[in-house]
């Protein structure tokens, strides 16, 4: 097996460990995949779009029966595949699971075999623990978050690929990554790294119209959608709060995340619905995580400047997420910003390749091919590990 394509590796790990973990791992044992599965269910029929209540006209809503869940207001687009699963399969369970562990490899597949950098990166984040147990899942996260690497990979390809950019090729897959990265749960961040594309011509006005066409999608399937919002949580208090306290407002931002930085580093790499791996486990796969970005020299010099953008970006993204979750599912007198998990952070891993990597290698090439092969050998460790304490919770149910 070539050690210069992780992108084979990742397919004989991520199929044989994604099955192993989809069968041994309970219908509904995914966070939240109940209300994934009902949406799934709803797509296979064809309900692609759950009007509100607020929306219906009163006869509408005094012959509504439909019972809104958790996944009502999600858009079709991040179920479309597990859809198709349950279709064909006259609602398997496992079979709608198995189609969207399959979208997800493909995905993350493409997305390490296009990028011209941080390969084994990818990889390896694929392959933690908490991302492959969302894939193998009904959860939205299975489709947005391999979107997520496939949209990072392919911007990546345009900062660092070392060609010019193709107005009548690049252009048009731009637009198809916001307009489909808009409907995953607002998958937009990579964009934010457009500026650092060489692009000779009218880029200020190309990254103006990608971002307003990504936000006005998002704004218009967002605002006419169902919007699950907790008990005892009133949007307009928490609204008038941070309109009128700022201040306090990035306060309880930075307290949150100081607060809940571990937990969400945990939630991120190993931490299965109702499983919490062991925390040594936890932080040294964050360690090879760290090194296979460091010790993993990329051919393509990064400057400042990027890693800045980078930050800026990573930044926003935890702040947009706290942001709506303080609406979402914050109470008003609440200290600290509820609801915030760490899988929900896994999409913007990609960023902190560029904040961490290196185009200068620690190590000489030998060095470097062992320390891939000693990767290699821990994330089927890890994977191995993490199918036993499944099988073993699990097992008598």
């Amino acid at each position: 097996m070539k050690l210069n394509h992780p992108e084979i590796i990742f397919v004989i790990f991520a199929l044989l460990f994604g099955t192993l973990i989809m069968f041994i791992t309970p219908p509904s044992f995914v966070c939240d995949e109940p209300s994934h599965f009902a949406r799934a269910k709803e797509v296979s029929k064809g309900i692609l779009y759950n009007k509100p209540l607020e929306k219906m006209s009163k006869t509408e809503s005094k012959s509504n029966t439909y019972n809104f869940h958790g996944a009502s207001g999600y858009s079709p687009v991040m179920y479309i595949f597990s859809g198709m699963g349950l279709k064909i399969s006259h609602n398997n369970y496992y079979v709608g699971r198995f189609f969207n562990l399959i979208v997800w490899i493909i995905l993350i597949a493409v997305a390490i075999h296009i990028t011209p950098v941080f390969k084994w990166p990818f990889f390896v984040a694929a392959l933690l623990p908490t991302s492959i147990f969302e894939g193998m899942s009904y959860a939205a996260d299975s489709f947005s978050n391999a979107f997520a690497f496939l949209f990072f990979a392919y911007i990546f390809k345009l900062i660092y690929g070392n060609r010019e950019f193709s107005y009548k090729k690049d252009l048009p897959i731009l637009y198809i990554f916001c307009i489909t990265g808009a409907l995953c749960k607002g998958i937009i961040f990579p964009l934010f790294l457009f500026p650092l594309i060489p692009i000779k011509k009218h880029k200020f006005l190309i990254f103006i119209s990608l971002i307003i066409t990504s936000l006005t999608i998002t704004f218009l399937w967002s605002s006419n959608n169902y919007t699950l919002i907790r008990d005892g949580v009133s949007i307009e208090l928490n609204k008038h709060y941070l309109l009128n306290n700022p201040q306090k407002y990035i306060a309880k931002f930075m307290h949150t995340t100081v607060y809940y930085f571990a937990d969400w580093i945990r939630g991120a790499i190993g931490i299965l619905y109702t499983i919490c791996l062991n925390k040594l486990i936890i932080y040294l796969s964050a360690i090879m995580l760290l090194l296979s970005i460091i010790l993993i020299p990329v051919n393509n010099k990064i400057p400042t400047v990027h890693r800045n953008t980078a930050s800026i970006t990573l930044i926003i993204q935890v702040f947009m997420t706290c942001t709506l979750m303080y609406f979402m599912f914050t109470p008003y007198d609440s200290e600290i910003i509820q609801g915030i998990q760490g899988r929900y952070f896994i999409s913007a891993i990609p960023l902190i390749f560029i904040i961490f990597g290196q185009n200068i290698s620690i190590l000489n090439a030998k060095y470097t091919d062992i320390f891939k092969r000693i990767l290699t050998n821990y994330i089927f460790i890890i994977l191995c590990y993490t199918c036993f304490i499944i099988q073993n919770t699990y097992k008598l149910l």
